[in-house]
């Protein structure tokens, strides 16, 4: 239980800073047809690797490695709590 509690807290951590980092490491060229930095921010762009610098990808990984420990570390308490083994 402690150990899912402090993945779910690094991946909460990382998702977090990313989503920080996400507006300054936009690709400059997708930035030239109208768009803001801000437009990075929702949620279909986020993921997308052509809205980052190419050595700023690092970002992206950080982002969907969160939402992904995120997910997984939700699902796995569910599971546990529902076979009553946390409580």
């Amino acid at each position: 239980m402690i150990i899912i509690l402090v993945l779910l807290g690094i991946c909460f951590l990382s998702l977090f800073v990313g989503v920080l980092l996400a507006p300054s490491s936009v690709n400059k060229i997708k930035l030239e047809s109208d768009y803001t930095k801000m437009e990075i921010l929702q949620i279909p762009h986020i993921f997308l690797k052509s809205w980052y610098e190419p050595n700023k990808l690092f970002v992206r990984k950080m982002i969907i490695l969160g939402a992904m420990g995120l997910f997984i570390g939700f699902i796995s308490l569910y599971v546990l709590s529902k076979y009553g083994l946390i409580g």
